[in-house]
């Protein structure tokens, strides 16, 4: 027996749509589905294989981000650095990188509550959405960028840079086909705004937000953890020079 991906309920009382969202169907041996309702922004999500869907890459992002962690700190510890620098032009660097991370960790939480509780169920398109379809990621890449620059090493730096985009760049494009099929807005916000690099020019925002609290609590913990990087960088260059 095979079960639709999606299915959609029309003209449903707002009473019925509120139960919808309290429904659990387990149907062993088949796959996980999402059921929507066309009268709510809402859906339900049943461990919906998204991953799965969108590639190779996407699938194994956790075993690819490893192999490049586990790649950069081999360099970092084996190869000695190409190019000398002042100290100020270091201390420089290490400063400027612990403020992007800063700014990737406020990024990101920024980003989540722009989502609010449509995640997976609409495209959103405004706040940091507006200016760029993938803000998640690029916040990501500045605290990236930060924990290069925080080796005081401009080699190590542009190293992590172009390992970050090796992978998540065609984690995004391979996300933007799924939306592409997925949605029918989505091909207007694709044409409009850029995938990664924001355009501020851009900006729209709401008047009111929904916020998912545990949702903004896990990444802002999440993202976090990248602070933890700041003594250990700073550790590495006192010792190794």
């Amino acid at each position: 027996m095979t079960f639709p991906k999606r299915v959609v309920l029309k003209n449903v009382p707002a009473s019925t749509t509120r139960a919808c969202q309290l429904l659990v169907f387990q149907v062993k041996g088949v796959g996980t589905h999402v059921l929507h309702t066309a009268a709510s922004p809402y859906n339900f999500l049943m461990k919906r294989p998204l991953l799965s869907t969108q590639g190779f890459i996407n699938h194994h992002r956790k075993m690819f981000f490893r192999l490049m962690a586990l790649g950069l700190l081999l360099y970092l510890f084996l190869v000695p650095s190409p190019w000398s620098f002042s100290k100020m032009a270091v201390l420089s660097a290490q400063f400027a990188g612990t403020l992007l991370i800063f700014i990737g960790i406020i990024g990101r939480v920024l980003a989540i509550i722009s989502i609010g509780g449509h995640k997976d169920s609409k495209v959103m398109q405004t706040e940091l959405y507006s200016i760029c379809r993938n803000p998640l990621y690029f916040s990501s890449f500045l605290m990236a960028i930060g924990v290069g620059l925080l080796s005081g090493r401009l080699d190590f730096t542009l190293l992590v840079m172009a390992g970050y985009l090796a992978i998540f760049y065609p984690m995004m494009l391979n996300e933007a086909k799924y939306l592409r099929d997925t949605f029918e807005d989505f091909a207007d916000y694709e044409s409009r705004v850029p995938l990664f690099f924001p355009n501020p020019t851009l900006w729209k925002e709401r008047a009111h937000i929904e916020i998912r609290f545990r949702l903004v609590k896990r990444t802002l913990l999440d993202a976090s953890l990248a602070l933890l990087v700041v003594p250990i960088m700073l550790l590495f260059r006192a010792y190794f020079g």
